[in-house]
């Protein structure tokens, strides 16, 4: 089913998308548009393009099409992506306006003009950047404790995959385990918070043993990776978990079929998790199968070189096609319970030239070690971070005082 929002004359959903306040706070209605249009907030699906969401919203196709070329002066309408929120303004059946936003810091408006043509524009959005410092102490799950602690689910998200590589957030996390993170907060030019950036930091206290990471950017690279306290890039071949806030309901081994009813291998395992949730690629690779495949229903499988494999079954949707390049951490479907299953999960198989092994055995190909010529840049950023990162916490511990204490600070 379609998700669809209307109200009139108002741009709020695609701020939601993004604010980071109460909604409250959030632009107030009939800010952005103007006139009697009524605004539909439709999100791109799988297969969708602008033309296909147009003239589901009654736009004449002519007339959609006029609103398209338009835009591709500013923005090339293939760059949709699922997910993204588009607001259409419609008055009776004339398309009035087009807003949304293909980045945070950027909008593009389509506008219907003199003559009934349209013109588009590409507005930039000066957005100020300011590190914050989030931490807590799970007692219950790391959810419930981030969001304690402020912590916006993107940032939750960011800070579990790249930490994913050496733990396992099914199994390892136990009560008063903690965790702090330093995080770009991006504000507007009225200084309302609109959305975050990277994270820079973060360190995950399990059973009194810390791990740390540091954003930072190798010589000769242009993406930045996260590297340990010895300089080792923390990203490996393979993710451990492919399904973020899962729980291990299935280990690898001989068990008793909970459909079938005898006992057979299971040649993988499964993570128990809500319909919809998204499902990860664990590593680089191609689409070697997506579709229906006897009892695993919605199913992919990825090459990820001569050796290893990985599969997924039990979908409820898939969002790859085969011979697709997917990169790690790209979203490749959703939980369901298609095929032979009694509840949503997903199940996992990391395969060895073809034959399925424990996942938990697989030893991932290590990432980057910075070579020692390397090692005394990035020291010299990490020392830096630890250094902002004291000052944080100093200002969050005074900011939490009573004000009597404060003055006396």
């Amino acid at each position: 089913m379609r998700l669809r929002h209307r109200a009139a004359g108002c741009f709020l959903g695609i701020l939601a998308l993004f604010a980071l306040l109460p909604p409250a706070q959030a632009e107030p209605l009939g800010s952005m548009f103007s006139g009697d249009a009524t605004v539909q907030f439709v999100h791109v699906e799988n297969g969708d393009n602008l033309m296909t969401l147009l003239t589901l919203e009654g736009i004449a196709p002519a007339e959609a099409q006029s609103a398209i070329d338009a835009l591709a002066k500013v923005w090339q309408p293939k760059g949709l992506k699922i997910g993204q929120e588009i607001a259409i303004a419609i008055d009776g059946t004339n398309l009035q306006e087009i807003r949304f936003m293909p980045e945070i810091d950027r909008e593009v408006i389509v506008t219907r003009v003199e003559g009934g043509r349209f013109a588009a524009e590409a507005v930039q959005r000066l957005l100020a950047h300011r590190e914050t410092l989030a931490s807590g102490v799970i007692h219950s799950s790391l959810f419930n404790a981030a969001k304690d602690s402020g912590l916006p689910t993107a940032v939750l998200d960011a800070m579990v995959r790249a930490l994913s590589y050496d733990v396992d957030f099914q199994r390892d996390l136990q009560p008063e385990d903690s965790f702090e993170v330093v995080f770009d907060r991006l504000y507007d030019a009225n200084g309302r918070a609109v959305g975050v950036g990277s994270i820079s930091y973060a360190a995950l206290t399990l059973s009194n043993k810390t791990q740390r990471i540091y954003r930072y950017t190798a010589p000769g690279e242009i993406q930045a990776e996260f590297y340990n306290e010895r300089g080792e890039c923390v990203k490996k071949a393979l993710l451990r978990t492919p399904v973020d806030g899962a729980r291990l309901t299935s280990g690898f081994g001989m068990r008793s079929h909970p459909i079938l009813g005898y006992t057979r291998m299971h040649r993988g395992v499964d993570f128990g998790a809500p319909s919809g949730a998204p499902i990860m690629a664990s590593g680089n690779g191609v689409v070697e199968q997506a579709g229906w495949h006897n009892g695993f229903g919605n199913f992919v499988l990825l090459r990820h070189n001569g050796t290893f494999e990985t599969a997924y079954g039990h979908m409820s949707r898939i969002a790859v096609r085969q011979g697709m390049s997917v990169r790690q951490g790209q979203v490749i479907g959703y939980v369901g319970m298609t095929g032979m299953a009694t509840g949503p999960h997903l199940h996992y198989e990391v395969r060895i030239n073809g034959v399925q092994v424990k996942p938990a055995k697989v030893k991932s190909e290590p990432g980057r070690q910075l070579k020692p010529t390397e090692l005394a840049g990035f020291r010299a950023i990490a020392k830096t971070l630890d250094e902002k990162i004291a000052s944080l916490r100093r200002n969050a511990l005074i900011a939490a005082l009573p004000a009597n204490r404060k003055i006396l600070q």
